[in-house]
């Protein structure tokens, strides 16, 4: 079993085998890894003549590998993409009467004689400098006691592709923003991992937002234009809506309540989230008053590092007795929205006026 950069890499070099098995929850690697191989494989220029793609239910392995071998008019090489093969994936729950037989016909199908028509063709490609066929599996998920998942786990390239998380989704962001010809400064990096996104889907829109937004001759995404443009979640946009009361910059605050009504987030779950922050807020700053250790912070907070350093630095803009008087107020509001005294949306900007009163940057 090789990983995800291990064969990116070495497909990148024009190092290639007869068969791939792409799987896992993280569906744009998947996508990624596919079109670096179609595009390495048969070449950037026009790599639709020689691939081929097919449903895994459509065939059995069998006449997939017939179909493998047929002649391509345009290409002396052929890539032949199965998706969701059915011999391959979890089987579902058996049914009674004819469903148990349509499962006992494709174990026949796919069983014994499959596995060893495709190890014959494994053997066959191997032998030669590039292979001239390549059959390329694609799944969600995949079963790893089958037989030909373990010849294929033995024989050919296995790549799980689960979500990234940590120094992996930091490493993939930096080398995204390089191939879009920028630099992402450390702290819009962290900005972006302390979001909690790791869709990478919405993280490439994300990037290609940015770069397109910088102007010309303008090389490097900053926090502040990720703070201006990311749409990703309620906690972020939070933070951008603290950030600038904190400043005493109610437009800004503002700007990041109108993102968050253009999301159509509930005003209730915003001014939820607004009073978790503000206690943050007064846990951080006893913090700083207490000297305690920076390290020690996460934990005592109960949040991740980055975000511990930003409250701990939002902190610094109240006095503890100034934090105590807005949590009182939320509290009072709380109240009146749930008595309904006063519409959730309405109570919102009272609550951002009546913080905004409180910074000293005002």
């Amino acid at each position: 079993m090789s990983t995800y950069r291990e064969i990116a890499k070495a497909i990148a070099a024009g190092r290639f085998a007869p068969a791939y098995l792409f799987y896992g929850d993280e569906p744009f690697l998947i996508e990624e890894l596919s079109a670096l191989l179609t595009e390495s494989y048969l070449g950037e220029e026009d790599p639709g003549f020689g691939r081929e793609k097919i449903e895994g239910a459509g065939l059995t392995l069998l006449q997939a590998l017939q179909r493998l071998e047929e002649a391509t008019l345009f290409s002396s090489r052929k890539l032949l993409l199965v998706e969701e093969p059915p011999y391959l994936v979890p089987a579902k729950g058996k049914g009674r009467g004819s469903a148990e037989e349509k499962e006992k016909e494709s174990r026949k199908e796919n069983g014994a004689e499959a596995a060893a028509q495709l190890e014959k063709f494994l053997v066959r490609e191997k032998k030669e400098p590039v292979p001239s066929r390549i059959i390329l599996f694609r799944a969600g998920a995949v079963d790893r006691r089958r037989r030909l998942y373990r010849l294929l786990e033995r024989e050919a390239v296995v790549v799980p592709c689960a979500p990234l998380k940590g120094g992996e989704l930091a490493r993939w962001i930096r080398e995204q923003v390089a191939r879009r010809g920028k630099k992402i400064e450390p702290a819009a990096l962290q900005r972006l991992l302390w979001s909690g996104e790791n869709d990478l889907y919405c993280l490439s829109n994300e990037l290609d937002k940015y770069s397109l937004y910088l102007g010309e001759g303008e090389t490097t995404i900053t926090a502040a234009v990720v703070g201006e443009l990311f749409s990703g979640d309620i906690k972020s946009s939070i933070f951008t809506l603290t950030d600038g009361l904190s400043e005493g910059r109610l437009d800004r605050a503002l700007r990041a309540l109108s993102l968050l009504d253009r999301k159509r987030e509930e005003p209730q779950r915003i001014f939820f989230m607004l009073v978790r922050h503000c206690r943050l807020l007064l846990g951080a700053r006893s913090l700083r008053d207490g000297k305690i250790p920076p390290a020690e912070h996460p934990r005592i907070l109960g949040v991740t590092p980055f975000e511990a350093r930003k409250v701990f630095g939002q902190a610094a803009a109240f006095s503890g007795e100034a934090l105590e008087e807005i949590i009182i107020t939320l509290q009072e509001i709380d109240y009146q929205i749930k008595t309904g005294r006063m519409p959730p949306r309405q109570a919102l900007e009272v609550a951002i006026a009546q913080i905004h009163q409180h910074s000293p940057h005002r």
